[in-house]
């Protein structure tokens, strides 16, 4: 099932003999919501009518249950939730998480960098997480004279950029 559908009806009923209310309602209404951005998680919260504490705890639930995926860069950085599981053989496309696009000034290919493997990139590269983060945040131009951004997670345009992880990215994921 593709990305903006809902949660199958059959497999909702069986959700609700397995899950509690609480985690239940979470799903629902982060499905209807998905995928989205948040400031803070608070900011989630109130929009669903519920706490801060609450919602972490129900979010953190749903996503070890394989549920939803969601993603951080920072406690400042804002969140996303990316995807909510919608049939019982639904599967996260990695291909949906907030990305860098990043332009390769040598190959002049595009290159996606997931906001949850950012450092590994950089390890790979040997760059270190402060000049990574500085690129990153648009205060460097070009990164080690050879990468430029081509987009960021907070453009929905961002991963149209660009086709499947390349070679080097999909090291990264594995």
């Amino acid at each position: 099932m593709e990305q903006g559908g809902v949660i199958q009806p059959a497999y909702l009923a069986a959700l609700r003999v397995e899950l509690r209310c609480e985690l239940l309602l979470t799903l629902v209404q982060v499905e209807q919501l998905c995928p989205g951005w948040w400031a803070d998680l608070t900011e989630l919260a109130v929009q669903l009518g519920t706490d801060r504490s609450t919602l972490n705890r129900s979010l953190t639930k749903l996503e070890r249950l394989g549920m939803l995926r969601r993603t951080a860069i920072s406690n400042s950085g804002g969140n996303w939730i990316w995807w909510v599981k919608r049939s019982p053989d639904e599967q996260p496309d990695p291909n949906l998480e907030p990305a860098w696009v990043l332009r390769d000034l040598l190959t002049r290919k595009h290159q996606r960098v997931t906001v949850s493997q950012r450092w590994r990139w950089a390890e790979r590269h040997s760059i270190p997480r402060g000049t990574m983060q500085s690129f990153l945040g648009g205060y460097q131009l070009t990164l080690r004279g050879r990468w430029q951004l081509a987009g960021n997670p907070w453009e929905d345009e961002s991963t149209d950029e660009c086709g499947p992880h390349d070679q080097d990215n999909a090291k990264t994921a594995a």
